[in-house]
């Protein structure tokens, strides 16, 4: 049974996993389409997607803006 998370409203979007590992190191990726890593374990990484959503959480709006433009910009690890 799929239910929407707090604060989504109308259809519940596909959900997939958000790690993944490539050349023995593991990544997430945002809901960008930006891989952030590289990580040692899976473990780890998903300790780096925790601090990512708590500093999207508590960063100011001027700050988010940089970020997400810095993103924009970026591309996968090369090694992908």
């Amino acid at each position: 049974m799929n239910l929407n998370r707090e604060g989504e409203l109308g259809n519940v979007p596909m959900r997939s996993d958000r790690f993944f590992s490539a050349d023995s190191a593991w990544y997430f990726s945002t809901r960008e389409g930006t891989a952030i890593g590289p990580y040692d374990s899976k473990r780890l990484a998903s300790r780096g997607l925790n601090d990512f959503l708590e500093f999207l959480g508590l960063a100011k709006p001027k700050v988010l803006a940089a970020f997400f433009r810095s993103l924009a910009g970026s591309s996968l690890p090369p090694t992908l």
